[in-house]
């Protein structure tokens, strides 16, 4: 499954630069990891209904994901979403793993990658032009559902925050992808009490010493170094309280 592939952290490109088969936005953190979150970009949303099932009420259980796009696409598609299957089985520049953004996952999108030209501020689908990677739609669907019936959805512009919506309307959709970051690059002897060769350090701070030791190796008046590299090293590191 695309989604347990892992990236070094040094491999992420900058915001908006090409990554894994779409756009990177961002990161986000959840299930104890942090994940890059990849926007396809304008040329494969669409707009549609977050559940277009005729009866009563929708409540999907599993959807309630504020941060896994992906967990909640997949109980979306589960309990009959059309348009949750139909991201799910895309393909996009070779890659999969598609789903609805979480709630959170538009937000990283609507944080950074509005701050780019080719991303820019919403541009409205009936005119022609615009920003390469614009928000066509004046909303989006995001894949966290609300309560029974209505689900979260964001406009995709600057100073917005999410808001709520029947899940029968029809909103702007924006395929993702996630990868998750590799935490190895992160590992690290664990931190102790121990005072650091950077503590020990302070003790250069005491003038008079260092200067009582400087004089048995340079001659003031001719201010030349008498060349005994080793025992100056030595001296110093014995005053900063650490070894040579």
């Amino acid at each position: 499954m695309n989604k347990r592939r892992s990236i070094n952290p040094a491999a992420l490109p900058a915001v908006g630069q090409p990554l894994g088969g779409g756009f990177y936005a961002g990161r986000i953190f959840f299930d104890g990891a942090e994940h890059a979150v990849i926007d396809a970009g304008r040329e494969f949303e669409t707009i549609a209904q977050w559940w277009d099932q005729p009866g009563p009420r929708v409540t999907v259980r599993g959807a309630a994901s504020f941060h896994d796009g992906y967990a909640n696409t997949l109980a979306m598609a589960e309990a009959g979403s059309a348009i949750a299957r139909k991201v799910l089985a895309m393909t996009i520049r070779g890659q999969r793993g598609w789903h609805l953004p979480s709630i959170e996952q538009l937000q990283v999108m609507r944080a950074n990658l509005l701050q780019l030209p080719d991303w820019g501020r919403y541009w409205d689908n009936l005119r022609s032009g615009g920003p390469a990677q614009a928000f066509t739609y004046a909303d989006y669907w995001g894949s966290t559902q609300n309560a029974s019936g209505s689900s979260w959805c964001l406009h995709m512009l600057p100073w917005c925050t999410p808001t709520t919506n029947w899940a029968t309307k029809s909103k702007g959709i924006r395929p993702v992808r996630t990868l998750l970051i590799s935490q190895d690059a992160y590992v690290h002897a664990p931190s102790t009490d121990t005072p650091t060769t950077e503590d020990n350090l302070r003790g250069l701070a005491n003038e008079v010493a260092v200067a009582t030791v400087l004089e048995r190796f340079v001659n003031e008046d001719a201010g030349k170094f008498y060349g005994r590299t080793e025992a100056l090293v030595a001296e110093l590191a014995a005053l900063a309280g650490g070894r040579p």
